[in-house]
């Protein structure tokens, strides 16, 4: 063998040694390198979320749930993106992640959070209805534990928001007397009790009205304005269509009549609407006034790390 070929052989030896020896001994540094690299993420993306940074810290909760799908904290970063667009007022967005999001196995209390989230979220974007049925899924799964005496108190007012009084009523009767919403839930009955009923405006009534006399179904629903405006519009084209007739000017009188027809079926139309606009302030001004008085506070990052709540969560 020649001396090149010999040198050449030891060059190839030495370089492949060494890569052997770096490949050892960077192998416990990488391997920190990512155990540090997964607790960086979730922290960063926390650290965000208190600073009330909602957008970035969704976005690195998200990359971490991504990368790191089998950790520990999978459930509270998860968590943490559905209470961070909450805070930012995506009460929607919020609702469908924590609807897709829900773990089969959670050793934690987060699938629990994340169900009764669906019944607050629908409740505050006033949708009773809706509310009512999240509310008795999460009783249904969980019919003891953290959460379910404020479910059933939501529960009970949203069905008192959606005119259920009597089933409002007996869900607020199932609350123990030594818990903390109990007496809030008593108040409420006393009102809804002692409450007048609400005056509701019949569009039928206000139809026949303006159809008997142009503005008397506005007067009717409340619409004082729009009643002298429907009553001097009509009489205007009335009088000049009567006029016109007497001069006999046909023609002219043929075509004020044919717009005081559509003035006055107009009228007709109208004063439904209004007596419905009616109806809609009125049980607006209803459940505004509920929802301030006996609606507790919503569930935020702080309250549920409060000890009261009973709930194992880690963030």
């Amino acid at each position: 063998m020649s001396p090149l070929a010999l040198v050449r052989q030891l060059q190839v030896v030495c370089l492949l040694l060494g890569i052997l020896w770096a490949g050892h001994s960077s192998s416990p540094a990488q391997a920190q390198q990512g155990e540090a690299t997964d607790t960086q993420v979730y922290d960063f993306g926390l650290h965000l979320f208190r600073l009330g940074d909602y957008y970035r810290a969704i976005t690195e909760l998200k990359r971490f749930s991504l990368l790191f799908s089998q950790h520990e904290r999978q459930p509270a970063a998860e968590l943490l993106i559905g209470l961070a667009l909450q805070e930012d007022k995506a009460y929607s967005d919020a609702f469908a992640h924590f609807q897709h999001w829900r773990l089969v196995d959670d050793p934690t209390d987060a699938t629990r959070v994340a169900t009764f989230k669906l019944g607050e979220l629908r409740f505050l974007q006033r949708e009773y209805r809706q509310a009512i049925l999240s509310f008795q899924d999460f009783l249904d799964a969980y019919p003891d534990g953290p959460l379910v005496s404020r479910t059933k108190y939501l529960l009970g007012l949203s069905q008192a928001l959606d005119g259920q009084f009597s089933q409002a009523q007996q869900v607020f009767a199932t609350l123990p007397s030594g818990d903390p919403l109990a007496q809030q839930a008593l108040a409420l009955q006393d009102e809804l009790r002692l409450a007048p009923p609400l005056q509701s405006k019949s569009p039928q009534v206000a139809g026949i009205l303006s159809g008997i006399l142009p503005g008397a179904g506005h007067l009717y629903a409340g619409k004082p304005w729009q009643a002298l405006t429907a009553f001097a519009l009509n009489g205007v084209f009335l009088a000049g269509a009567a006029y016109a007739f007497h001069e006999r000017l046909e023609a002219t009188g043929a075509i004020l009549l044919f717009f005081e027809t559509g003035w006055y079926l107009g009228g007709i139309n109208s004063a439904m609407d209004a007596a419905r606009d009616a109806n809609r302030q009125q049980q607006r001004a209803f459940t505004d006034r509920l929802t301030a008085t006996y609606a507790p506070p919503v569930l935020t990052f702080r309250t549920l790390q409060a000890p009261g709540l009973g709930l194992r969560l880690r963030f």
